[in-house]
């Protein structure tokens, strides 16, 4: 059933639920990034952390302020509740955050649908769904006037990754040729709730395998090797798999960091990461809220 308004599920719980506190907290997240002197016009895609800001704030600020965010975004998230079908996309006509309402794509959102038979509407997926939630009002900040399409994958099965890797590709290329840009976002957090040391050596391993930006080898690794606990590593999957269908990129990380950071408590962290793709010139993932 499609909504005319998807509501926050987490405001007020992963992050402030009133508009000045919370514009408050993401401004201070975007100013305190160690950012370039000049943020990144050319990018494809970002992985960004969606914890509670207190905790995944600065790595997300980071990640933002380092690029120039365009009027168009699609989110890539995982779903951490298993409600829905496997690969849902969000039909409402808007989402809202204490700072607003962002619109929908509705051209991107379309593109999505005709790209793939996986991809289907469903909103029940999206619901209660925080991971693309928490991300959504630094986006609000970084660019007023966004519209945005978002798209959870809750199905661990490679092949569907792929495909709708394979589809996000068809499907932003055919917007970008009617003169609209589109960044990619994909929400996930690193390894959760081991001791920081062995807890970061996992986050080294899924980091080097995003870097390298072969789809199979992140998926294999992370999920059946190495057991590596990254909760949006479908999404991360479709992204590398969308990657080889576009014009080529250069993966860098911007910023990384665990819940003991803020906690203080290093027993037992999650990590988080900042990554981006920039577009070579010259070329045609009681309620805890650290995770």
């Amino acid at each position: 059933m499609t909504e005319a308004v998807r509501l926050p599920a987490v405001a007020g719980l992963f992050y402030e639920g009133g508009a000045r506190a919370l514009r408050a907290d993401v401004e201070r997240y975007l100013a305190g990034a160690a950012s370039p002197p000049r943020p990144v016009a050319a990018w494809r895609a970002l992985l960004l952390p969606h914890a509670g800001h207190v905790y995944s704030g600065a790595i997300c600020g980071a990640g933002l302020a380092a690029v120039e965010v365009p009027s168009t975004v699609l989110l890539l998230g995982p779903n951490h509740h298993g409600a829905g079908t496997g690969v849902a996309l969000s039909g409402a006509g808007a989402w809202r955050t204490p700072l607003g309402d962002v619109p929908l794509a509705g051209g991107l959102a379309e593109e999505l649908r005709n790209a793939s038979r996986a991809i289907r509407t469903d909103e029940a997926a999206h619901r209660r769904e925080h991971a693309l939630e928490v991300i959504l009002p630094f986006l609000q900040v970084a660019r007023p006037g966004l519209s945005i399409a978002c798209l959870t994958l809750g199905e661990p099965d490679l092949s569907v990754c792929l495909e709708v890797g394979r589809a996000v590709a068809e499907a932003v290329t055919r917007v970008e040729e009617q003169g609209e840009r589109v960044g990619i976002v994909v929400s996930s957090d690193l390894n959760h709730y081991l001791p920081r040391e062995r807890n970061r050596e996992k986050d080294d391993r899924a980091i080097d395998a995003l870097l390298l930006g072969d789809p199979s080898e992140l998926f294999s690794r992370v999920l059946l090797r190495e057991r590596i606990s990254m909760c949006g590593i479908l999404p991360a999957t479709a992204l590398l798999a969308a990657l080889r269908h576009l014009p080529p990129t250069r993966p860098r990380l911007v910023a990384r960091g665990d819940s003991g950071d803020t906690s203080g408590d290093t027993s037992r962290v999650v990590g988080y990461a900042a990554l981006l793709w920039e577009t070579r010139t010259g070329t045609n993932g009681s309620e805890r809220k650290e995770c």
